[in-house]
Parts: structure tokens; C-alpha cells; sequence
């Protein structure tokens, strides 16, 4: 789903509201079990927002993410913001902060607007 993007925090710290409304993030959001646990409740969930290619991140990902509310014209998603640094021999070295997304659905005219419209593996031009 096309949504306009809000993040509430930085590095951790809640943003006063005239910044986190200067800073929308737009792109398509997918959140998705990340580890499977045959439990209800149990499974680890992640969001991203993707670019129109559907494969990169507009920004980065959040891990072990819950939606949390449901009001008017948004979704409120939070969990833990996965920042890579670099790559050791082992393992991927990442920062994680607490994060809090704020995600309103964009209608398809804004989507067709802003040039960020791609076509699915599906779908045709």
C-alpha cells in the first residue's frame, strides 16, 4: 500500500512535531512475518517502505514492528530500527533503535502525481 511515511523518532529520541511533519517518507509499505512461530501472536513481524523499483528502502527497516493504533487516517507501527554500518567476516554490523512510524495511506492520483507509480512483476505498463 502507497502511504506517506512519518518517523517520530531519531536514533532513539522522540522529534518535536514540526520536524516530523517537515520529513514524510513516501513509498510502499510492506510489513511481513519475518520468523515464523505457528503460535498467535508469536511470530516476529518487520516493515519496510520500499522505492518504486519494490526493492530498496526509502528509509530503514523495522524490525520486531507491532501496529499498535489504528485511528482516522493512519496506522501507528513500532519496533526497532535496523541502521547497518558495515560487514565483519561473521556477521553484518547494525545500529538499533527504538522507532515509531506513523503511515497514512495516499490515494493512487497523489501515487500518479509524484512519478512514483512502478509496476508490479504482475502487472503491465
Amino acid at each position: 500500500m502507497f502511504c506517506a511515511v512519518y518517523r517520530l523518532r531519531a536514533q532513539g529520541h522522540k522529534l518535536e512535531r514540526e520536524v516530523v511533519q517537515r520529513h514524510p517518507s513516501h513509498g510502499d509499505l510492506v510489513f511481513r512475518e519475518r520468523l515464523h512461530d505457528p503460535r498467535p501472536g508469536r511470530s516476529v513481524m518487520m516493515a519496510m517502505l520500499l522505492a518504486a523499483d519494490g526493492e530498496s528502502y526509502v528509509i530503514p527497516v523495522l524490525d520486531r514492528a507491532r501496529v499498535t493504533q489504528i485511528r482516522g487516517k493512519g496506522v501507528l507501527i513500532t519496533g526497532t530500527e535496523v541502521q547497518p554500518r558495515g560487514r565483519s567476516m561473521k556477521n553484518i554490523q547494525a545500529d538499533r533503535y527504538r522507532q515509531t512510524w506513523w503511515c497514512v495511506p495516499q490515494p493512487v492520483a497523489a501515487r500518479r502525481a509524484s512519478g512514483t507509480e512502478h509496476v508490479g512483476r504482475d502487472e503491465q505498463p
